[in-house]
C-alpha cells in the first residue's frame, strides 16, 4: 500500500513503504514526516477499542512519549472509520531480547559489556516508574514489545494494549505472555476485565531485569531437584524461584553454567526475592533504580577485555573464569582484529608463524642506584623532646654523683632512678612511638616490595599466554594437515561406498534358502530374534551371544558368508563417488573457514595478552622502582632514628655511672 492518504484529527498522513507487520496490522512510513509512522489495523475496530485509542491520544505527554511509541493521532479511512493511529518512529532500536544472546550482543552492540546490561536494566526501571506515575499499566510485558538502542534507552511498542483508565472506567489489557505474568494473574481463567496494578507490572519488570542481569536466564527455569516435571508457568504460580537463597527444599536449582544470585549486590538480591517469592508489596521501580545505580557504581573493568565489567566485590573476573574453565564466551570481543593480517596473507601468516616468547629482565631486591639517598631530617619536636629528657637525666645523674661523694651507696639509687625516668618519661614514649611507626612503615613497604617483585618475575598471566601459543600451534598444524586429511576422508568415503555395495550384495543370500547341518527350528528362531536373516547379518555373531549357537556354528556361518562373498564384484558408482566427494570438500571448506576464524580469534587473544602483560609489567616495574625508593628511604630514616636514640645522653650517663 503506497501513497494512500488518511485523515487525522490534526493533519493528513500519506503512507510510503511498509516497515513492519504483525498480527494486528502493518506499520508504514509517512510522507514528509520522517519522525512519525502510521499503524493500520487489519480488521475493523470495536467501539471500545476506538474509545481507548481516543483516550490514549488525550493522555499523550512528554513523559509518556519519552519511553513509548504512544498514539499521537487517530486516523480514519475514506469511509470515515477509525483504522489506525500515528506514533513516533523509533530509529536504531532493536528488541530487548537481542541483549540476551552473546552473538546478538556482538552483532548489534559490539562495544558493550556487562555494565551496559546494568545500565539498560536501570533505564527499564525508570521507564516503568514514569509510566506508573502517569497512571498507565503496561500489562502485556515481554521482551518483544520493549526496544533498546545503542545508548541503552528504552522504548515500549504495541502501547494500544496497555491498561489505561478514564476515571472509574478501565480499558483493560486482556493479553499476556505466561512467562512474564504475575502468579496471581496466572491463577485466573482469563485476563478479561481483570484490573492490573503496579504490583503485577513490577513482577513482569523484575523478570526482565533478571534476564538482563543474568544474560537471558529466566528466574523460574532451572534444574529439577526432584522427579516432578516443572515448567515455567507452574514454577511462577508456586513462587519457585530457581535462584533463591532463602527457600528450603527447593524444587528448582539454577541451571549449569549460570551466574549465581550472589553475582549482584545484596540489595538487588533482596529485591528479586521480594518480587518472586511474595505477592503483595513487591518493590516498585524506584527502589530498583536506586539499587541498580549503586550496583553500577561498584563495577570494575577487567584488564583482559573492556567488555568484561563485573562487581568490585569479586576477586576475579567471572567472564574470564567462564572462558578458562568452561570455554564459554558470554562477551565476544574482537576489538583487536586489526592485529590480524589481511585474508590474502592468511596462508603466508600460517606458514611463517613463529612463537614469540615474552621475557623480561629479572628484578632484584637491592638497587645500587639508590645509594645516593640520605635520611630525612629528623622531626624538630622529637629532637626537642630528647633534648629536654637529656637535660633532666643529666641533672638527676649529677645530683646522684654528688650525693655519692658523701654517702657512697647513694649512687645505687641513681641508676634505677635514671632508668625509670628514661622509660616512663612522656618525651621518651613519644620517641619510641615514632620509632615503632617508622619500623611498621618500613616492614609494610618491604612486604609490598617483595610481593611486587614476585609478581613481576613470575607473571600469572604468562600461563594463559603460553597456553594460547600452544593452542594456536595445534590449530595451525591442523590447518596445514588439511590436504592430507582430505585424502584420508576420501579414502574413508570410498571404503564406506564399497562396504554398502558389498552388504547390499550379501543381503541377497537369505539363510532360510540354504540348508545347514544341525540348524533346527529353535536355533533358527534365535537367529531371527537377533535380527540375523541374510549373509550380511552374520557379522552380528561376532558380538552377539545366542542360545544354542556355539563356536562351531559361528565358524560354519562365517565360512558360508565368505563363500557367498567370493562371487562379489565391485562396480564403482562414479556419480555417487563424485557426489560424496563434493560433500566432503564442502564440509572441509566449512571446517577450514571455522578453523581460520578460530586461529584469528586465538591470535587476537595472544596479541591482547601480549599487550596486557607488557603493560602490566611496565606498571609493575614502575611500582617496584617507586617501592624500592620508598623502602630504602624508610630504612635510612629508621636507622637514623635508631642511631639517634642509642646515642642519647641517658645511655652515656648510665655508662659513666656503671664505670663509677
Amino acid at each position: 500500500m503506497v501513497n494512500v492518504t488518511y485523515r487525522g484529527n490534526n493533519d493528513s498522513y500519506t503512507t510510503l513503504r511498509e516497515i513492519g507487520r504483525g498480527g494486528e496490522g502493518q506499520v508504514y512510513e509517512i510522507a514528509n514526516k520522517p519522525t512519525l509512522v502510521l499503524k493500520l489495523y487489519a480488521e475493523d475496530l470495536s467501539v471500545e477499542r476506538i474509545a481507548k485509542l481516543r483516550l490514549m491520544v488525550s493522555l499523550d505527554s512528554s513523559q509518556i512519549n519519552q519511553y513509548t511509541a504512544w498514539p499521537k493521532d487517530i486516523v480514519v479511512n475514506k469511509k470515515g472509520q477509525v483504522c489506525g493511529f500515528v506514533m513516533k518512529k523509533l530509529s536504531k532500536y532493536v528488541p530487548l531480547h537481542n541483549l540476551f544472546s552473546p552473538m546478538d550482543r556482538k552483532r548489534l552492540f559490539p562495544d558493550k559489556g556487562y555494565n551496559f546490561l546494568v545500565h539498560v536494566a536501570r533505564n527499564l526501571s525508570v521507564a516503568f516508574h514514569s509510566l506508573h506515575s502517569e497512571g498507565i499499566i503496561v500489562g502485556d510485558v515481554n521482551e518483544g514489545n520493549i526496544l533498546v538502542n545503542g545508548q541503552g534507552m528504552i522504548a515500549f511498542i504495541d502501547c494500544d494494549s496497555f491498561q489505561v483508565r478514564d476515571g472509574n472506567n478501565y480499558h483493560y489489557c486482556e493479553v499476556g505472555v505466561p512467562r512474564y505474568t504475575a502468579p496471581e494473574l496466572l491463577a485466573l481463567p482469563s485476563f478479561d476485565n481483570v484490573i492490573r496494578t503496579n504490583n503485577t507490572d513490577t513482577f513482569s519488570m523484575a523478570v526482565l531485569l533478571f534476564q538482563l542481569l543474568f544474560l537471558g536466564r529466566h528466574p523460574f527455569a532451572g534444574k529439577h531437584n526432584s522427579t516432578e516435571d516443572i515448567d515455567e508457568e507452574k514454577a511462577i504460580k508456586n513462587h519457585w524461584f530457581a535462584y533463591s537463597l532463602q527457600q528450603r527444599n527447593q524444587r528448582l536449582l539454577p541451571p549449569n553454567d549460570s551466574l549465581p544470585l550472589k553475582t549482584v549486590s545484596a540489595s538487588l538480591q533482596d529485591l528479586f526475592h521480594q518480587s518472586f517469592e511474595h505477592i503483595g508489596g513487591r518493590p516498585l521501580p524506584a527502589k530498583w533504580v536506586a539499587a541498580l545505580d549503586d550496583f553500577q557504581r561498584d563495577m570494575v573493568m577487567c584488564s583482559v577485555s573492556p567488555l568484561h565489567n563485573y562487581p568490585n566485590s569479586f576477586d576475579h573476573c567471572p567472564w574470564c573464569a567462564f572462558k578458562e574453565k568452561r570455554n564459554i564466551l558470554y562477551f565476544l570481543d574482537d576489538s583487536y582484529l586489526q592485529h590480524f593480517p589481511a585474508e590474502k596473507d592468511f596462508d603466508d601468516f600460517i606458514n611463517g608463524f613463529k612463537v614469540k616468547k615474552l621475557s623480561f629482565p629479572k628484578l632484584e631486591l637491592n638497587d645500587k642506584t639508590l645509594k645516593s639517598l640520605k635520611a630525612t631530617p629528623m622531626d624538630s619536636r622529637l629532637k626537642s623532646d630528647i633534648i629536654i629528657q637529656n637535660k633532666i637525666v643529666f641533672v638527676v645523674t649529677i645530683l646522684g654523683l654528688l650525693s655519692s661523694l658523701k654517702v657512697g651507696w647513694y649512687v645505687l639509687w641513681t641508676i634505677p632512678t635514671v632508668l625509670l625516668f628514661n622509660y616512663f618519661s612522656p618525651w621518651n614514649r613519644r620517641a619510641l612511638d615514632v620509632y615503632d611507626k617508622q619500623k611498621s612503615k618500613f616492614d609494610h613497604l618491604h612486604e609490598n616490595l617483595n610481593n611486587a617483585i614476585n609478581n613481576y618475575n613470575k607473571p600469572p598471566e604468562m600461563r594463559g599466554y603460553e597456553k594460547a601459543i600452544q593452542q594456536i600451534n595445534q590449530l595451525i598444524k591442523r590447518y596445514q594437515n588439511m590436504p592430507e586429511e582430505l585424502l584420508e576422508r576420501q579414502k574413508a568415503m570410498e571404503q564406506k561406498v564399497y562396504d554398502e555395495q558389498f552388504r547390499s550384495f550379501l543381503t541377497a543370500f537369505r539363510i532360510n534358502d540354504f540348508e545347514f547341518p544341525g540348524m533346527g527350528a529353535s536355533r533358527m528362531a534365535s537367529f531371527y530374534a537377533a535380527g540375523i536373516y541374510t549373509a550380511a547379518d552374520i557379522e552380528k555373531l561376532k558380538t552377539t551371544k545366542l542360545v544354542g549357537i556355539g563356536p562351531k556354528f559361528i565358524r560354519m556361518f562365517l565360512s558360508w558368508q565368505r563363500n557367498m562373498s567370493s562371487s562379489f564384484v565391485y562396480h564403482p558408482d562414479n556419480d555417487l563417488l563424485l557426489k560424496e566427494y563434493r560433500g566432503i570438500v564442502l564440509t572441509m571448506n566449512q571446517e577450514k573457514y571455522q578453523l581460520e576464524a578460530t586461529i584469528k580469534s586465538t591470535f587476537q587473544s595472544i596479541k591482547f595478552l601480549e599487550t596486557s602483560i607488557k603493560a602490566k609489567q611496565m606498571q609493575l616495574q614502575q611500582n617496584v622502582t617507586m617501592l624500592k625508593r620508598q623502602c630504602v628511604q624508610a630504612e635510612l630514616d629508621l636507622n637514623e632514628l635508631s642511631t639517634f636514640l642509642k646515642n642519647r645522653t641517658t645511655n652515656k650517663l648510665l655508662g659513666i655511672i656503671g664505670s663509677y
